[in-house]
């Protein structure tokens, strides 16, 4: 079945399949669920997918009931082969000839088995009142071994899965998708937008994100085109992206990870044009990789590219990988095989443009921007510890305090009542001398949200229990200088700049502040 419209920009693609024989595939998948697979699979077959050894999760699978659940994962999870009148009798009332015709699966209906050509995975958000969605992609090279073809359309992964849990989930009018792939972004946005476009530049991406937002009941505006190009001139109050950010010497790949484009440039392309989309107050949320040089920072580098937009930015650094680590990675992620020629030819000449091209490592991680009319927030960490997931309320919360802090002086904030965030942590090592035991360091550490762990002493740790009793910060200070041999305007001028890394870090609740928005 070919697009609707094949030009970039044009009037979106078809699903796979039509109106009539969706509603069909739809009721074939009605048991075809989150739970109804789990329980097919049982414990140690939800394990074995977890960790991808597909093998295993279908000998798990065998072992159970003979229904048509189980044999629509082994179809569209597992990628196996399964026998005709089986298969028939899991899809119906969808024709097992529509299905072959659509592209769902391969092989014939007089033959003696088909299998799939697609996967159909089951999909559910970790929230109250969650209903079932199918997403729609092509099968992973852990189901079908050897290299992805150039156009190969990603399922749901560890970078998709991280989006979804790092984006707040307000209500918001407009939002955008960029890069959508499979579409399961935009089934977030879905839950809490009013109205949801999505582009990419690949015709197979937009078939595929056609046919899950079909199935799972959604209708969004999809449009053919490179990164924001499609959307020149509108505005959005909440952009996603998962870009095809992978840093190499440019050229063609992959379409879901290479854009084509050298080093890092897709991802400061994506970042200096994001203000222009952004409508007032506007928030957006990307993945990006970046490159990093001996002797430069990389807060410096992602820094250019958003100084003087006219937006608050948070970037987070989660990982930083060597050449040759970062060249298998996405070797690997592309169902190369160390050992092959393929391999050693492909990273040869990737490790030798990373060398030639004077970059050290490649950072990995998140950046969220806010459109504001006011002097802008820029901050860039290195967030390298586990964080409790979802955390896009923690992305939202910080932009709040980010805007609290910067129109508070210190006057202001010595007036304000602070308020500690809960289940904080205090953590002491003690050291033995002559004279017995003595604290040689200690640490807050947050329980919940991105659990930041900070060096502080006792003045601080003092500072932060007396805002626990709800007194204005200026009186917690007098009651610090009554114990310390300082004045409490000395006491101020150099707990000051801590109290507000505490406040920007969460650690400090500035007044009115609610829990996450999740």
């Amino acid at each position: 079945m070919p697009l609707a419209d094949d030009t970039p920009g044009g009037n979106g693609p078809d699903a796979l399949l039509e109106a009539t024989d969706l509603d069909r595939f739809r009721q074939a998948l009605n048991d075809f669920t989150v739970d109804g697979v789990a329980d097919r699979l049982g414990l140690r077959g939800r394990a074995a997918l977890e960790r991808g050894d597909v093998t295993g999760a279908a000998r798990e699978l065998r072992a159970a009931a003979d229904d048509p659940v189980a044999d629509l994962t082994s179809l569209f999870l597992l990628g196996e082969d399964v026998d005709v009148s089986r298969a028939a009798r899991a899809l119906a009332p969808l024709p097992l000839g529509t299905a072959v015709e659509g592209g769902l699966l391969a092989g014939t209906p007089d033959g003696g088995s088909v299998r799939a050509a697609v996967e159909v995975r089951p999909y559910a958000e970790a929230v109250e009142g969650a209903t079932d969605w199918w997403v729609v992609s092509d099968l992973g090279s852990d189901v079908r071994p050897g290299p992805l073809a150039a156009d190969h359309v990603l399922g749901i992964g560890s970078a998709s899965l991280t989006l979804a849990q790092a984006t707040p989930r307000l209500p918001v009018g407009r939002a955008l998708d960029v890069g959508t792939g499979c579409g399961v972004q935009a089934l977030h946005l879905d839950r809490h937008a009013h109205s949801v476009t999505a582009t990419d530049l690949s015709p197979r991406a937009l078939r595929f994100a056609a046919t899950t937002a079909a199935l799972s009941g959604r209708s969004w505006d999809l449009r053919r085109g490179s990164l924001l190009e499609p959307v020149a001139g509108e505005r959005f109050d909440l952009v996603v992206a998962n870009p095809p950010f992978v840093v190499s010497g440019g050229g063609a790949g992959f379409d879901y990870r290479d854009s084509g484009l050298a080093g890092d440039a897709v991802c400061e392309t994506l970042l200096r044009g994001l203000p222009d989309v952004l409508a007032d107050d506007g928030c957006a949320v990307l993945l990006a990789n970046w490159v990093v040089r001996d002797g430069e920072d990389w807060s410096d580098r992602l820094g250019s590219w958003v100084a003087g937009h006219g937006c608050d930015v948070w970037a987070w650094q989660r990982e930083v990988a060597g050449p040759d680590e970062y060249v298998s990675l996405w070797l690997r992620d592309a169902g190369y095989r160390p050992g092959t020629a393929d391999w050693t030819g492909r990273y040869d000449a990737w490790c030798a443009w990373f060398e030639s091209s004077g970059v050290a490592a490649v950072g990995m991680g998140l950046v969220a921007l806010w459109r504001t009319g006011q002097h802008p927030v820029l901050a860039f960490d290195d967030v390298r510890q586990a964080i409790e997931q979802p955390v896009g309320g923690e992305v939202h919360d910080w932009a709040v305090r980010a805007r609290w802090l910067r129109d508070t002086d210190d006057d202001r904030l010595l007036a304000a009542v602070l308020t500690p965030a809960p289940d904080l942590v205090r953590s002491r090592g003690d050291l033995l001398g002559d004279g017995g035991w003595r604290t040689a360091a200690q640490q807050l550490r947050q329980s919940h949200g991105l659990r930041w762990e900070i060096e502080v002493d006792d003045a601080v740790a003092a500072l932060v229990a007396g805002c626990a009793a709800g007194a204005p910060l200026a009186t917690c200070i007098d009651l610090l200088s009554l114990t310390l041999d300082a004045t409490p305007a000395e006491i101020a001028t150099a707990v000051l700049p801590t109290v507000r890394d505490l406040v920007a870090r969460g650690f400090l609740l500035p007044p009115g502040s609610s829990g996450p928005v999740t």
